[in-house]
């Protein structure tokens, strides 16, 4: 806002392939898109670019005292238990729909929901498995005592997106700027230990 005043802000929250949707098609101007390491926007969307922020994991977390269901943590045993999975928008829904496809297996669907805090409360009452990222999956452990399968990693990566054609349009351009500086910032204040 300082570096462009005469520019308004207008944030909005939703899952990150609605963003991805909203970008694409000219509603939002820029958002941030979570994906694998790499994936970026994918091919099928070559009028977007994106630009990979930092990298963290995702874990399957699961109700507590479920200590003895994790112990065979191959994705074809866990697909049996009971799964809390989310809408196809969900960065949730693709990497598990990802790795479970890659083994030739399919979630055993218990219910679904499109917020983070409700799956969690969900995983705490005991209806089933899901995902969390890293930092909220180790704090939820200590917390509330729930199970996080033990050497199960699902990398992904926080990007930041917008239109191809538009990237040299002041807006845009001051965005990327901006957050290349902040960014830059944030790395070096943490000592380097971030992934650009």
């Amino acid at each position: 806002m300082a570096r462009a005043p005469q520019l308004e802000t207008e944030l909005h929250h939703g899952m990150s392939g609605n963003v991805l949707g909203h970008v694409e098609a000219g509603r939002l101007d820029v958002g941030f898109y979570l994906a694998p390491p790499g994936e970026g926007t994918g091919h099928q969307h070559p009028t977007l670019a994106h630009r990979e922020l930092t990298h963290f994991d995702y874990h399957v977390v699961a109700p507590p005292g479920w200590e003895s269901r994790l112990v065979d943590t191959r994705w074809e045993q866990m697909a049996r238990l009971p799964w809390i999975i989310t809408p196809a928008d969900s960065v949730h829904h693709r990497l598990l729909g990802k790795v479970m496809a890659a083994h030739n297996a399919v979630p055993n669907r218990v219910a679904q929901v499109d917020q983070e805090a409700c799956m969690l409360d969900l995983v705490r009452a005991g209806v089933g498995l899901s995902l969390a990222r890293d930092a909220l999956a180790m704090a939820e452990r200590q917390e509330s005592g729930l199970c996080v399968a033990q050497n199960v990693r699902l990398p992904c990566a926080l990007s930041f997106i917008w239109k191809r054609e538009r990237q040299a349009e002041p807006a845009i351009e001051t965005a990327l700027n901006t957050l290349e500086d902040v960014w830059t910032l944030n790395f070096s204040d943490a000592g380097g230990n971030c992934q650009p």
